[in-house]
């Protein structure tokens, strides 16, 4: 990665693997690796976000009015995740997530929402990225019984 100013090195990089083992095994043998005496990698799983989180939105606003208003203002929008009011299921909550066809895009779009010059409905929003789901350690799931968790039920 390089600083777009000063053209230099900003001292990290990412490396885009096949699968996700071979990049746990890359983390395996590279982090704390030292590089040259006292210079020590450090290593770690990146994913790449594609959603954002933006608020402000208003509540008589659908998925369908939602998808077309931003797709106006940002490039690569695929979906909208949209959740209603408990007691209105006409009206959302005032937030939605918006899913990117890959990270570039979510990030040009963050970058141009963020700026407090576009608006959407005449309002500025709020964006940030949104927090990603993040899997269970291999490791833990392996010690996991499947057959403790058949047939389990939920009441509410």
């Amino acid at each position: 990665m390089m600083d777009p100013l000063s053209g230099q090195n900003r001292g990290y990089a990412f490396i885009t693997f096949c699968g996700k083992e071979a990049a746990q095994e890359a983390v395996k043998l590279c982090d704390s690796y030292e590089i040259r005496p006292g210079k020590h990698l450090g290593v770690c799983i990146s994913v790449a976000n594609n959603r954002l989180f933006v608020g402000s939105i208003p509540k008589n606003k659908t998925k369908e009015n939602i998808l077309e208003e931003f797709s106006k203002v940002t490039e690569g929008l695929v979906d909208v995740i949209l959740y209603h009011q408990p007691d209105d299921k006409k009206k959302n909550r005032g937030f939605c997530f918006l899913e990117y066809e890959d990270h570039k895009s979510a990030a040009q779009a963050r970058r141009r929402l963020m700026s407090g010059k576009v608006k959407v409905w005449g309002n500025v929003v709020t964006v940030e990225w949104a927090d990603p789901v993040e899997e269970p350690d291999p490791e833990v799931m392996a010690k996991v019984n499947p057959i403790a968790w058949v047939g389990a039920a939920v009441v509410i």
